[in-house]
């Protein structure tokens, strides 16, 4: 996995987002969200733009704030797709949106990123696997959180005080007996799915809304804001009924699978 590490002082205030996977509406609301709290650092962990959905217009938003992006598992399909993902409608109607200046902008994303004087580590996944969550055990006999030993053994070589993970959909906050804390913000753009790797399973946030998350210091420590954002939900779903997807419809629509 590639690692880059990125300096930026004067950091007071933190917006972590992820998970977006096309959904442009719920990007926008967030960002606007985002803009009206005065916070101009904002990181996305990954899986931007799978889903048929709007795929170029989170590019065009993401790529004109200058977000500091890393790669998810589905953002890296895009570019080494297996045989599986090839036959999929929705990866086709993403590839052929998509110019080669889009597919330059995924490559050159990092699958990790230490962060503002190696305060923040950000993944996707695990440090290690992007198709791994690193907060979630995803079982034969369904999903539960993992324990801090399971967690502990996955960042046994990351240092940094806080963590950023996305994968699951699932907001969530873990603090760890060594002091460090684990975050996912959730989705913006997909708040529920099935899946069928490592065991068939679902992750299901109970609600439409767009998630993301807020850091910011208070004395020396991390207040931290798990956000939940209202958007124009049945427009985003309708498109992914007009694409084929009654599935993603579903759960863009009500955060169940």
């Amino acid at each position: 996995m590639i690692e880059r590490r990125i300096n930026i002082s004067g950091l007071s205030a933190l917006a972590v987002i992820s998970d977006i996977h096309g959904n442009s509406w719920a990007l926008d609301a967030v960002l606007e969200d985002i803009e009206r709290r005065g916070i101009t650092n904002i990181v996305n962990l990954g899986d931007s733009i799978y889903g048929p959905l709007d795929p170029v217009g989170t590019i065009k938003r993401l790529s004109s704030k200058k977000i500091k992006s890393i790669k998810g598992n589905q953002d890296r399909v895009l570019l080494t797709p297996t045989t599986e993902v090839l036959k999929s409608k929705t990866y086709v109607y993403v590839k052929e949106s998509l110019t080669s200046n889009d597919l330059s902008w995924i490559e050159n994303m990092p699958a990790t990123l230490s962060f503002f004087m190696e305060e923040f580590f950000l993944c996707h996944g695990t440090p290690t696997s992007d198709e791994t969550c690193l907060l979630e055990d995803v079982t034969s006999h369904g999903v539960f959180l993992r324990s801090s030993e399971y967690i502990l053994r996955d960042l046994k070589d990351i240092n940094e005080p806080v963590i950023l993970c996305a994968h699951s959909h699932i907001p969530r906050t873990v603090y760890l007996s060594t002091g460090q804390i684990v975050i996912n913000p959730g989705s913006i753009g997909l708040p529920a799915y099935s899946d069928d790797f490592p065991f068939p399973h679902q992750m299901e946030s109970g609600c439409p809304h767009a998630n993301y998350t807020i850091l910011s210091k208070q004395y020396d420590k991390w207040i931290i804001e798990h956000i939940i954002i209202p958007y124009d939900w049945k427009t985003a779903s309708k498109r992914a009924l007009e694409n084929g997807r009654e599935d993603w419809a579903k759960w863009i629509l009500y955060g169940r699978v």
